[in-house]
């Protein structure tokens, strides 16, 4: 006996959820570079490159370990002086590589 599946069933069965853990990147309100903030995330839906949490979630609410984000310091590597980032278009998600 034969199974014939039609391509929306053949993808349906085929599409796995799996987490990828991201690298967290802030843009830095004392110097204006990018600075890692040392956390990453694990996430179902982040992005393929890198993107603001901002322009990821456009339109969605945050999930609760991005937006937490906002409430951690940053310290410059350059200036030596903490900062925080509340701009979600300044907090940037950085895929792994494959």
């Amino acid at each position: 006996m034969q199974l014939k599946l039609d391509m929306g069933e053949a993808a349906a069965s085929t599409k796995k959820h799996s987490q990828a853990q991201y690298r967290v990147v802030v843009s830095c309100n004392k110097c204006g570079g990018m600075h890692e903030m040392g956390i990453s995330v694990m996430l179902d839906d982040g992005p393929i490159d890198k993107r603001s949490i901002g322009a990821q979630y456009e339109g969605k609410t945050l999930p609760k370990s991005l937006a937490d984000l906002t409430n951690n310091s940053v310290t410059c590597p350059k200036t030596g002086r903490q900062s925080i980032q509340k701009n979600n278009e300044q907090i940037f998600l950085i895929p792994p590589k494959n």
